[in-house]
């Protein structure tokens, strides 16, 4: 009783705290890009866009700053897996005139490692991919690498530019290029599938439903995440996101083998 009395006072104050913390609530946090930063991009040295759909748009900012300012160009794919990653720290190294630091080269090496160990949990395993164009361009750059046959790629996006940026990333590296579509719901993706039989689905979790009719593993990628704690904190992009992106797809593989496995087992 006596501690019970002591903790009220603590109590009281942490309430009158809370209620000053929800008067000063604001919806959108502090921080970001200063409006002073933006105003400066014309005296930029370079200026660097990610994205094969954006690249192929005629009216970006990084166009606008050189064409009105003459601020150098580097129109790349999004950083995911280790081709579009190499790309982003060449021209890094271009700029700069320094080499990429030691931290990062021993991320690609651990990447590289992984990409061995892991190719037989993914080799010819079959993939959807959907959301956003230029997130689904860069996964499926990814996927084709490591050897995962990406199937369907799908957005709701109608840019005219999806398949051409599909096609950039996987012509060099798959001998069947996937099925493309623009415009797409989740409806017609689900009509797909049936006919397809993909061995996992990549994209936002708007997909759960699907995965859960097929049983088959959804990884969470892209915007939005509703079922899922804290997924605006996983890291997809650089070396350290491919790595925790390649972790995933393969833990989800061997977590439903041992699902679908009658006696089970604890090791790989």
């Amino acid at each position: 009783m006596r501690r019970f009395l002591k903790a009220e006072p603590r109590l009281q104050q942490f309430r009158a705290w809370a209620v000053l913390k929800l008067l000063d609530y604001e919806k959108i946090p502090e921080g970001g890009t200063p409006l002073a930063a933006i105003q400066g991009m014309g005296s930029s040295q370079v200026t660097i866009e990610f994205g094969q759909v954006l690249s192929r748009s005629h009216s970006t900012g990084g166009q606008l700053l050189q064409e009105r300012f003459h601020v150098p160009l580097y129109s790349i794919g999004m950083p995911i897996g280790l081709r579009e990653c190499d790309r982003f720290f060449d021209i890094l190294e271009e700029v700069s005139g320094c080499l990429t630091p030691r931290k990062h080269e021993l991320e690609r090496g651990r990447l590289v490692d992984a990409y061995v160990d892991g190719h037989k949990y993914v080799f010819g395993k079959r993939a959807v991919v959907y959301g956003e164009e230029d997130l689904v361009v860069g996964l499926t750059a990814f996927l084709a690498e490591i050897g995962l046959k990406p199937v369907l790629c799908a957005s709701g996006g109608n840019s005219g530019h999806f398949q051409d940026a599909i096609a950039a990333v996987t012509s060099d590296i798959l001998t069947e290029p996937p099925i493309v579509k623009e415009g797409f719901d989740f409806y017609e993706i689900a009509e797909e599938i049936e006919n397809l039989k993909p061995d996992i689905l990549i994209g936002t979790s708007k997909g759960y439903p699907i995965a859960r009719k097929h049983n088959i593993p959804l990884i969470r990628a892209g915007f939005p995440i509703h079922d899922r704690f804290g997924s605006q904190r996983i890291l997809h992009l650089g070396y350290r996101g491919t790595q925790t992106l390649l972790d995933s797809i393969i833990n989800a593989f061997i977590d439903k083998k041992q699902a679908d496995s009658p006696v089970s087992y604890g090791y790989l």
